[in-house]
């Protein structure tokens, strides 16, 4: 009996198998195929080691290989794997083999008579000819792809070496997918880490539609928190809260920002801040600070671009507590753009389209049929990624596991780095001091490399002859919160390289015209442009004053007839008399 239901399986195997294989001879024909001689091959251009990337978009040939043959008709089938269905095993299901798409009407069309697959337009004298093929989304195996190259009515191949390519799908993951989580995190001591977005999106990387107008693109501010395993900020799959939409598609944070302060305590330990860039400064680093503990050992981050349709770039939920129970020393993580779900539009430029319903977080389809999307025919291995984080470890602080006490821990010595950091607090309610603004240079602007932090004999604040420079601006007032009366923190200073006199990259918002000068990669990795250095400043009056100012902007109602007046202005007028 047993025997019996393995012969009715096999059968049943060979019979969906041979179903789903449709009759592919040429029209007209009346032979059997001849076995392939090699005079014809199909091949899946730009694959390496037969691993497809899941969506990406492909270009399939046939070709002749000997120089002179001719064929008249082909077909090309896609072939997803068989298995058992998961909710009846009795029942199999074939994997979705993904799109096959004509490159031009005039070449191919869609097959009436197989599913998947394309076929001649015309029966003419032809040497080679190519289609689209758009890979499966992950999960979906093996896909086979099959050719049929008819010489004639009478001789035609099929199958066989030479046309038939089986793919696999590509199981390395991208940086910014989040890896596989610790739940049983069992580090005591607790962890403060220097998180940096540091941008590449630009005209030399990504030029296919990139704007037109220089002033107009720019990164959002960095958002994000340090959280525990039950809070999620945004995830594939999920709808964006009002925040994130916000965020996604106008580079605003403010909502976004209010959304997790809500959750401090409450599942988030530290809000991750950091300022967003513009313009000449798109290249430069923005910083962030952040803390972690046993039961709040991951992070989620985001920055969005402009314009764009709702698109923008981040990691979830990712995991700094390792397998071995020790915090995560350093890693870099290149970006690819999101999808926040909300917005239609293909292109950066594109015009305001309502996503009705509001679709799921996704990835933004980067290889496209669209030509009117940035990443038309994009191949993704040669993708330049928009941006990066580096998360580094800057030091522990011991903790006994029953410890409960809220005093500070000690400091204990972590992976060294290059200035020393701010003051900080330890209380969990409060976001770390925002350090956004300390940049340092780039090596180099054009393919937005990042530089370490700017330390003796890597860069020299002596510009040589041949790198002019400008004089140093006037140093930053010390930036850091205030505590018993003084500020702790960091200050800066900027100057800017000339060219034929004129300061490069500096912002004139009086010039009529914005000359495009150009300044010698030398000079850009071997020039400071940027300084800064730890501070310690009295508290002035004018913060706790603008303090004030930010609480009385509530204005008190004017009754109907009445004159409006300000206090101030009329004490300055006062005054002047």
């Amino acid at each position: 009996m047993t025997l019996l239901f393995y012969l009715f399986y096999i059968l049943l195997i060979f019979r969906f198998a041979s179903g789903f294989r449709c009759d592919r001879k040429p029209y007209g024909s009346s032979t059997q195929p001849s076995e392939p001689d090699g005079r014809f091959k199909l091949e899946i251009v730009s694959i390496d080691n037969n691993a497809y990337i899941p969506e990406q978009l492909y270009t399939v040939q046939i070709t002749e290989t000997d120089g002179e043959s001719h064929f008249t008709s082909f077909m090309i089938s896609a072939e997803g794997d068989i298995k058992p269905d998961p909710r009846n095993p009795r029942r199999l299901i074939t994997m979705y083999p993904g799109e096959l798409r004509p490159q031009s009407t005039t070449t191919a069309k869609y097959s009436d008579r197989c599913l998947y697959s394309v076929e001649q337009a015309m029966a003419s004298y032809k040497t080679s000819v190519s289609v689209y093929w758009q890979a499966p989304p992950s999960g979906n195996g093996c896909v086979t792809l099959r050719a049929m190259v008819a010489i004639n009515d009478e001789v035609w191949y099929e199958d066989g070496v030479p046309l038939t390519q089986k793919v696999c799908e590509d199981l390395s993951q991208p940086d910014d997918v989040a890896p596989q989580l610790n739940l049983e995190c069992g580090i005591c001591d607790e962890a403060k880490y220097e998180l940096s977005f540091t941008g590449i999106w630009s005209r030399n990387t990504h030029p296919y539609l990139y704007p037109e107008n220089d002033w107009l693109p720019r990164y959002s501010d960095l958002v994000g928190a340090s959280h525990n395993a039950d809070y999620i900020l945004w995830m594939p799959g999920n709808l964006a809260s009002e925040g994130f939409r916000d965020l996604a598609e106008h580079a605003n944070s403010s909502v976004l920002e209010s959304e997790i302060r809500e959750k401090i305590g409450d599942g988030v330990r530290t809000l991750i801040k950091g300022k967003g860039h513009g313009y000449h400064k798109m290249f430069l680093p923005t910083y962030s600070f952040f803390r972690a503990d046993k039961e709040n050992h991951l992070f989620s981050a985001v920055v969005a671009f402009t314009p764009s349709p709702d698109w923008f770039l981040g990691v979830t939920r990712f995991e700094l507590c390792q397998a071995d129970n020790t915090w995560l020393k350093e890693r870099e993580l290149n970006l690819f753009p999101w999808d926040a779900g909300t917005d239609s539009g293909v292109s950066y430029e594109s015009p305001n389209i309502v996503t009705y319903p509001q679709d799921s977080i996704s990835r933004v389809e980067l290889s496209s049929y669209d030509k009117n999307s940035p990443f038309y025919e994009v191949d993704m291995k040669d993708m330049h990624p928009f941006g990066k984080f580096h998360i580094k470890l800057i030091r522990t602080y011991h903790r006994d596991c029953e410890e409960e006490t809220t005093e500070e821990p000690p400091a204990t010595d972590a992976p060294a780095t290059s200035e020393e950091e701010p003051a900080e607090t330890s209380e969990e309610a409060k976001p770390e001091p925002e350090p956004s603004r300390y940049q340092t240079q780039l090596d180099s602007a054009e393919d937005g490399r990042e530089s370490p932090l700017v330390t003796e004999g890597e860069v020299v604040t002596v510009a040589p002859e041949n790198c002019p420079m400008s004089k140093w601006q006037d140093w930053s007032a010390c930036d850091g919160e205030c505590e018993d009366g003084k500020v702790v923190g960091i200050r800066w200073r900027e100057r800017y390289h000339l060219v034929d006199g004129i300061p490069v990259e500096k912002y004139d918002p009086h010039a009529r015209h914005h000359p495009r000068k150009e300044v010698s990669k030398y000079c850009k990795a071997h020039v400071a442009t940027f300084e800064k250095e730890a501070c310690e400043d009295e508290c002035t009056n004018s913060e706790e004053e603008d303090d004030l100012t930010v609480e009385r902007r509530v204005m008190a109602p004017v009754l109907p007839g009445g004159k409006w007046h300000s206090t101030r202005r009329d004490l300055k007028m006062k005054n002047n008399i």
